[in-house]
């Protein structure tokens, strides 16, 4: 049976961790931030970023799946160490990319995704300065990179990198692990095939098959899986400076969700699945949906200089979520490209039917994006207005 936390409204620092934030994946739009700037330890949630490059990579064809990967001495004593996140990989044995790959966010395997940050012939190093390109490309401001698992240098072994100290692992903000989450879900959604699987088979020698259950136990039918909300993904991450962490996504009245919780208590077991619960609770009772829409005013606009006097534009319905108590109302301002504008500010034709106008911002205190942006929407013409000449004008 799953366990259910019952909290009727997330105030603010309701969420009993160092960082956390609920985002629509659909809009970007944040539903929930708590210490949202601040660059804390992610130990495995950076193995979300290891999957964005590798997923470039394939997609690139700098590797395929089913490429072999040889396991050196110094990784297999990463993979078979039993204070990490251990599969045992075997020196001298070779895995597929798919395999680490899946061992990687199934298992949250630290020897795989060593594996896999050295598969296109990469040092750890090299993958690290790939990692924060990937980083910067994104969008990421607060992103520290130590290795592609999330473990700290010194339990590197002997690839721990030699110019940083022994304590030192990667950080992200909880903003950036949100941002990180949306592109990941936005260009490679396909990871969600994988990271929904409630136990994985790997090989790990001819012979010796190993099951590994997911991490994640909020799954559908796991312990903390939420009523009402299908979770199929995404990470966990465990470490002494970063606490319990979980990133989740799953779908909820249609809506994709993603949620953030760092630095959750991990000496208390499930602690960060019962703080995504909360998350989760609120979105269910301490928010609702509502469509913005163009008022009729909005929709009429003066045209100058054309057969038609006036043209009416049109943006797509936008569903947002507001608070059930104690919110502003948003609010729609129109911004027309100002090479379609004359000196007064007016729109001046030719103007085409479908043609793009401008945008729609949408203004109030729940509009703000993971990307620090507000929302918009695409302003076009639903009709064809004709540049007419001064004569033409005039006996018009």
């Amino acid at each position: 049976m799953a366990m259910m936390i019952n909290v009727h409204q997330v105030g603010a620092a309701m969420i009993n961790s160092r960082a956390a934030m609920l985002v629509d994946a659909e809009t970007g739009q944040v539903l929930y931030q708590q210490n949202a700037a601040q660059q804390l330890p992610v130990a495995s949630v950076s193995k979300l970023l290891t999957a964005c490059v590798i997923e470039d990579e394939i997609t690139a064809h700098q590797l395929h799946w089913q490429q072999k990967v040889k396991i050196n001495k110094a990784v297999a004593a990463v993979s078979s160490d039993p204070n990490y996140s251990a599969i045992g990989l075997k020196a001298g044995q070779s895995y597929t990319v798919r395999d680490l790959f899946d061992a990687m966010m199934v298992k949250s395997a630290d020897g795989a995704a060593l594996a896999l940050s050295t598969a296109a012939g990469d040092s750890i190093k090299q993958f690290n300065t790939k990692m924060v390109k990937k980083a910067r490309q994104i969008g990421l401001k607060d992103v520290k990179v130590v290795n592609a698992v999330g473990l700290r240098n010194g339990d590197l072994k002997q690839l721990q990198q030699p110019k940083l100290g022994k304590d030192t692992e990667n950080a992200m903000s909880v903003r950036d692990v949100a941002a990180l989450t949306l592109y990941l879900l936005k260009h490679y959604p396909q990871i969600l095939k994988v990271t929904s699987r409630a136990q994985q088979n790997f090989t790990i020698a001819r012979g010796q098959v190993v099951t590994a259950d997911n991490s994640n136990q909020m799954l559908p039918g796991k312990p903390y899986a939420v009523p009402n909300v299908v979770i199929d993904g995404l990470k966990t991450g465990t470490s002494d400076q970063a606490g319990a962490c979980f990133v989740s996504t799953g779908t909820y009245q249609g809506h994709r969700m993603i949620t953030v919780v760092l630095g959750a208590n991990q000496n208390v077991p499930g602690d960060r699945f019962v703080q995504t619960q909360r998350l989760y609770q609120y979105l269910q009772t301490g928010v609702r949906l509502k469509k913005l829409t163009l008022s009729c005013q909005q929709t009429y606009q003066k045209v100058v200089k054309g057969n038609k006097r006036h043209v009416t534009v049109k943006a797509a319905p936008l569903v947002v979520w507001q608070p059930v108590h104690d919110y502003q109302p948003l609010k729609l301002h129109l911004h027309y490209r100002t090479s379609l504008l004359d000196r007064h500010g007016q729109l001046v034709a030719p103007i085409t039917k479908g043609q793009r106008l401008g945008k729609v911002i949408v203004s109030g205190k729940e509009s703000q994006t993971v990307d620090h942006q507000q929302l918009t929407l695409t302003l076009t013409s639903r009709q064809t207005v004709k540049r007419l000449n001064l004569w033409q004008r005039l006996f018009n």
